[in-house]
C-alpha cells in the first residue's frame, strides 16, 4: 500500500478509471451499466446503474483481494485501529454470523447482552455454541435499558469459567454505550475473547473524548458503515485486532456473503471511509452541537429525555445523536404519526412510552429549536405529575434485568438443537412452560423476544398477547400474528 493514504479512495479510482474505457459489456449484469434497463434507467437509476459493476479488469474480487479493494480494506483497518478489515455486503448480520461461526464451536459458551441483533442468535444457531444472556443494567428512575456493568459482566464470568466468547452490543440502539475499555481488561485477563455490535457507532471514534468505543481493546467489532458513516446500505465492516487467525474467518465470510457482492455498495464504503477519514471529526462534532441544542429544546418543551446525566451516573455513556424521549403516560405510536402527517418528521422507531429520534450529519442545516417546537406542538398531554414514570421497558427487555435472581440462562437446550427437534403450532396462551421452537423478533429493532431453545414463561406470553393485541407483528414467527407459537413436542 506504499503511496497510499486516507485521501485516496483505491476501489472509487478503479471503478471511474475503468469506466473511462467505456467498454462494450459481454458479461453481467445484463443491464449493460443502463443500456439493457431502460425502464430502470427512465425511473431515476441511470447513475447508479452505471457503477454497478462486476469483477473484471482491475476492478478486484472482494473474497479473494489484492488490488484495490484490499487497498481499500487496508486503509479502513488503518482508520480504525485495527490489523485486519473486512468490507461486508449484506451488512452486520452476515459478519456477525460469519464471526460466531469462525470462532465458536458446538458446546462452546457465548455470553451475549440481552440487546443482541437477531443475527448474533442465527449465528449460535449455524455454530452450534450455547448462549448464556447477560442481564442490561436499568436507568433508575425511568426504568430504561442501559447496557452490561463490569460488575454483571465479571459475576457471569465466575458462573461461567467456560466461556469462549463474550459479544456487547454497544452502542444499543438508543445509543448507550458499556464501558468497553474495563471489560476489555477483564476478558483479556481471563483469556476470554471480546466481540462488540457496534453496528450503531462507526462515528463514535470521531467526537474525540466521548463516548466508549470498540477501538478500546475489543478482539472483534463490527460498523454499520450506511448506519452513521453515510455509505449505502448494507455496507459494513468487521475489523480484527492483531494476532488473530483470519483463514476460518474468511471461509464463513465466503460461505454467507454472495458471491456477486454490489459494487456500488462497496464503492460507497471505499468513499465514506475516506470522508470519515478527512472530514469525521467536524462532521461529528458539529452534529453533536446540534443534537445537544436539540435535546435542550426539547426538555424547554417537557419533552423528557433518557439523559446524558443518568446514564453516566450508571456507569456508562450516551452517543448525544441518538434522542430518546420518554413518555410515561403512554402515545408514543400516536406522537410518531403525527409528526409524520403533520410535520413530515419520520423517526427511527417508537413503543408506547418512548420515541428515538436519529440524528447527524444530515441534520445539521436544519433548525433544531424548530423541530423541537414541532415536537412539543403535537406531543401529548404534558402537564401534571411528571415524576410516577411507568416502566418503561421496552418488551424484549422486559425480565431481561436477571441479576437480582441470578438466572442468567433461560435456555432449555442449545439454540441450534432446537431447531432441528419436531415442533408443533399451539396456541400462544397455552404456551407457558414448553421450549421455543422458533424465533419469535421485534422488529425494529430487531432483537428476539424467544429464541429456540428458550423456555416460555407466563410473564413472557402475557407481554408477548398485550403486543398482539395492538396488531403487533413478529418477524422470524411461522404465524407473524401470533395467535399460535411453535414449541418442541
Amino acid at each position: 500500500m506504499k503511496g497510499l493514504s486516507q485521501l485516496d479512495a483505491p476501489l472509487y479510482q478503479a471503478a471511474r478509471a475503468y469506466l473511462k474505457r467505456n467498454y462494450i459489456s459481454l458479461h453481467v449484469p445484463l443491464h449493460g451499466r443502463g443500456e439493457g434497463a431502460p425502464h430502470l434507467k427512465r425511473s431515476g437509476f441511470a447513475p447508479l446503474l452505471r457503477w454497478d459493476l462486476t469483477e473484471v479488469e482491475n476492478l478486484d474480487d472482494l473474497h479473494l483481494p489484492g488490488g484495490p479493494l484490499h487497498h481499500a480494506q487496508m486503509l479502513a483497518a488503518r482508520l480504525f485501529g485495527a490489523a485486519q478489515t473486512f468490507f461486508l455486503v449484506n451488512g452486520v448480520t452476515g459478519g456477525l454470523m460469519s464471526l460466531l461461526c469462525a470462532f465458536t464451536r458446538p458446546g462452546e459458551k457465548v455470553l451475549l447482552s440481552r440487546l443482541s441483533h437477531k443475527s448474533a442468535l442465527h449465528g449460535i444457531i449455524l455454530s452450534g455454541a450455547i448462549p448464556v444472556y447477560l442481564p442490561v443494567e436499568q436507568e433508575p428512575r425511568s426504568g430504561f435499558p442501559l447496557n452490561v456493568s463490569v460488575s454483571l459482566l465479571k459475576r457471569a464470568l465466575r458462573q461461567h469459567p467456560d466461556v469462549r466468547l463474550v459479544l456487547l452490543t454497544s452502542p444499543t440502539y438508543w445509543g448507550v454505550t458499556a464501558p468497553l475499555g474495563k471489560i476489555a481488561r477483564l476478558c483479556r485477563d481471563l483469556d476470554v475473547l471480546l466481540a462488540v455490535d457496534e453496528a450503531h457507532g462507526a462515528h463514535l471514534p470521531f467526537y474525540g473524548d466521548l463516548p466508549h468505543s470498540a477501538v478500546s481493546g475489543a478482539d472483534f467489532w463490527l460498523h454499520s458503515a450506511h448506519k452513521s458513516l453515510g455509505a449505502l446500505t448494507p455496507g459494513a465492516f468487521l475489523h480484527l485486532a492483531a494476532a488473530l487467525p483470519s483463514q476460518r474467518l474468511r471461509f464463513w465470510l465466503q460461505a454467507l456473503q454472495t458471491s456477486s457482492p454490489s459494487y456500488p455498495v462497496m464503492i460507497s464504503m471505499d468513499l465514506a471511509r475516506r470522508q470519515a477519514a478527512l472530514d469525521g471529526k467536524q462532521l461529528f462534532r458539529r452534529a453533536r452541537h446540534w443534537s445537544r441544542i436539540l435535546r435542550r429544546a426539547l426538555v424547554e418543551e417537557g419533552i423528557g429525555l433518557l439523559s446524558e446525566e443518568a446514564v453516566r451516573a450508571a456507569g456508562f455513556d450516551l452517543d448525544p445523536c441518538r434522542a430518546t424521549l420518554l413518555l410515561p403516560r403512554g402515545g408514543g405510536m400516536e406522537l410518531a404519526r403525527r409528526l409524520a402527517r403533520n410535520c413530515c418528521l419520520q423517526v427511527e422507531m417508537c413503543g408506547d412510552n418512548y420515541l428515538l429520534a436519529v440524528c447527524g450529519p444530515a441534520q445539521i442545516n436544519q433548525s433544531p429549536l424548530k423541530l423541537a417546537r414541532a415536537v412539543g406542538r403535537v406531543a401529548p398531554e404534558k402537564k401534571g405529575n411528571t415524576k410516577n414514570y411507568v416502566n418503561l421497558l421496552p418488551p424484549y427487555c422486559f425480565t431481561r434485568n436477571t441479576a437480582a435472581a441470578g438466572n442468567l440462562d433461560p435456555f432449555t437446550l442449545a439454540p441450534g438443537e432446537a431447531v432441528l427437534r419436531p415442533a408443533l403450532s399451539i396456541p400462544l396462551e397455552k404456551s407457558v412452560g414448553k421450549i421455543c421452537a422458533e424465533m419469535v423478533v421485534s422488529a425494529p429493532p430487531g432483537i428476539p423476544l424467544l429464541a429456540p431453545g428458550e423456555h416460555i414463561s407466563m410473564e413472557m406470553v402475557s407481554v408477548l398477547v398485550q403486543l398482539r393485541n395492538r396488531k403487533a407483528r413478529f418477524q422470524g414467527a411461522a404465524d407473524p400474528a401470533l395467535n399460535f407459537i411453535k414449541c418442541l413436542v
